[in-house]
């Protein structure tokens, strides 16, 4: 059988425990056909095969992110940059946003993402008057890395209605001065009363964003990924817009929040798992609580540098109701959260759920799964629920983890090494925009536990390369229910590969993040190849 794609001469990770050693791979159309060795291949290999010879170079399964946000992304490319680095003071994200205010009509929305205030000359977040000396004929958000807290100019708090008098919604508060007057920065709920504000884009907006950001993913040799939250039918009709003309970029897993789409998609018998190896509907997905960058993280013990615990994005029970009936309409489900308060919440609801309607193999999510205590180790692991740890986050945000927990409270944080050891199956994200969506860094985090500084946090908790790698790719696919389909590089699989431009076991761990992807393929055809790759 003549095979339409071979690779040969490489070092094939197969991402199959206990796999024998492979130098090549052969595919046929949209499956692998054969892994093995370059003899073993080589009678595959026929007049119209096409040929690479990875000179040594690593080939892995596609990286699988469980947990980003491509529409976000995408959209974020169009934003300000306000990230830490490049920026490395309120002066210089002030800077940026005077720039772009330059060449937009006045009364145009001029929204900046990226900043953590822990990286920042100042040490702390930017106010209302910082943005005002940007524009005073723009409305400015400016959104911090992790989504969860922003910072508005005097005109966006108009734009939104936020006064001296508006109290703080319900899951959200207004940081006020001593006079009582909006600082500008708002957490959470608070966020979304100017995030309300906004243009919302539209299908063609959604539609470009999503190229862009699927160009990127490939870049990075990422084939599939988990959109962590589908709130609107124009975000629905940009997927499947792409979709059905064969331009989505990478495989795609919905998550569909449970407010306010869970009804809908109830009343329309749309359940997990509907759709194809393309697209697909995936968990119901609910957020319970922040971010520790913002000190909104649901904790059970109190912050070290901010007198509170973080907040609830709803009344516990209500949430804890929700989840429950998501899982009788027939979900899988999942939520965010990062606090250890939080992760506990989602484990009642989970049992609660089960007791209350038995399932085989649920699969329920954790998303982020960030703070965790050795009982509530011991709950996941009994549940089989699936932790998502953002596999990048303690590269990024050490600084700020540690200003508000201390180095004991983070014994546990994305501890893959005790989930491996326990047989708790843990699937890795990048929560970009939140962090970049290359997966090699996130590999490299996992395998160093390195900062970007190269400060080192509870080493007892790295793992291996070809650990790091099922967590990417096969634990991935496990998490969507699709490890029959893809994740792994075996016969009739998916053809879905990383060509990696070096073999990764003479990488330095700290270099890991650094290593190009040459090609990264997609059902069986060479979907993107870095310029200049042999």
């Amino acid at each position: 059988m003549e095979a339409t794609l071979v690779l040969f001469g490489g070092h094939v990770v197969t991402a199959v425990a206990g796999a024998p050693p492979a130098t090549a791979v052969a595919i046929l159309g949209q499956r692998i056909l054969a892994v093995g060795s370059d003899s073993d291949i080589r009678p595959f290999v026929g007049p119209q095969t096409e040929t690479i010879d990875l000179q040594g170079r690593t080939v892995t399964p596609g990286f699988n992110d469980a947990h980003c946000h491509p529409i976000a992304l995408g959209l974020s490319l169009r934003e300000v940059d306000a990230r830490t680095p490049p920026n490395r003071s309120i002066a210089d994200i002030i800077a940026r946003i005077a720039e772009r205010a330059s060449t937009q009509p006045p009364g145009t929305w001029i929204v900046a993402r990226g900043y953590d205030q822990a990286q920042l000359a100042e040490q702390r977040h930017p106010t209302r008057e910082d943005l005002d000396q940007a524009t005073s004929q723009h409305p400015v958000l400016l959104i911090r890395a992790c989504g969860h807290i922003g910072v508005a100019n005097s005109l966006a708090l108009a734009r939104a209605g936020i006064g001296p008098g508006t109290p703080d919604p319900p899951g959200g508060t207004i940081d006020r001065a001593a006079d009582g007057m909006p600082t500008g920065v708002l957490r959470e709920a608070a966020l979304q009363l100017v995030r309300a504000a906004l243009p919302e884009p539209t299908v063609e907006d959604l539609v470009a964003a999503l190229e862009e950001a699927g160009t990127l993913f490939l870049r990075f040799g990422v084939t599939s990924v988990q959109e962590a939250g589908i709130r609107r039918a124009e975000e629905f009709l940009a997927y499947q817009r792409l979709a059905r003309d064969r331009r989505l970029p990478v495989r795609s897993t919905l998550m569909i929040l449970i407010d306010p789409l869970l009804e809908p998609c109830r009343a329309l018998g749309l359940r997990t798992g509907f759709g194809d190896s393309w697209l697909r509907i995936g968990p119901a997905k609910l957020f319970l609580d922040g971010s520790i960058g913002g000190r909104t993280a649901r904790m059970s013990e109190p912050y070290l540098d901010r007198d509170t615990l973080g907040l609830w994005m709803d009344d516990p029970e209500v949430m804890k109701r929700k989840i429950v009936e998501a899982h009788c309409a027939g979900f899988q489900c999942c939520a965010h959260a990062i606090g250890d308060a939080a992760i506990e919440l989602l484990l009642d609801a989970f049992e609660e759920a089960l007791r209350v309607q038995p399932r085989h193999d649920h699969r329920h999510r954790i998303e982020h799964c960030s703070i965790l205590r050795p009982d509530l180790i011991d709950r996941i692991a009994r549940l089989g629920a699936v932790p998502i740890p953002g596999t990048s986050f303690l590269h990024d945000f050490r600084a700020v983890y540690l200003s508000g927990l201390g180095l004991e409270r983070l014994r546990y944080a994305y501890a893959l090494r005790t989930f491996l050891d326990r047989g708790i199956v843990a699937a890795a994200s990048s929560d970009t925009p939140v962090c970049s969506p290359n997966a090699l860094l996130g590999i490299q985090t996992m395998v160093t536990r390195k900062d970007a500084d190269g400060q080192v946090t509870w080493p007892e908790e790295c793992i291996t390369l070809e650990e790091a790698i099922r967590v990417y790719t096969v634990n991935g696919a496990y998490a969507s229910f699709s490890e029959h389909e893809k994740g792994t590089l075996e016969p009739g699989k998916l053809a879905d590969l990383a060509v990696l431009e070096a073999d990764l076991r003479t990488v330095p761990p700290d270099a890991l993040g650094q290593v190009r992807v040459d090609y990264t393929i997609v059902d069986g055809r060479i979907a993107y190849a870095r310029p200049g790759a042999p």
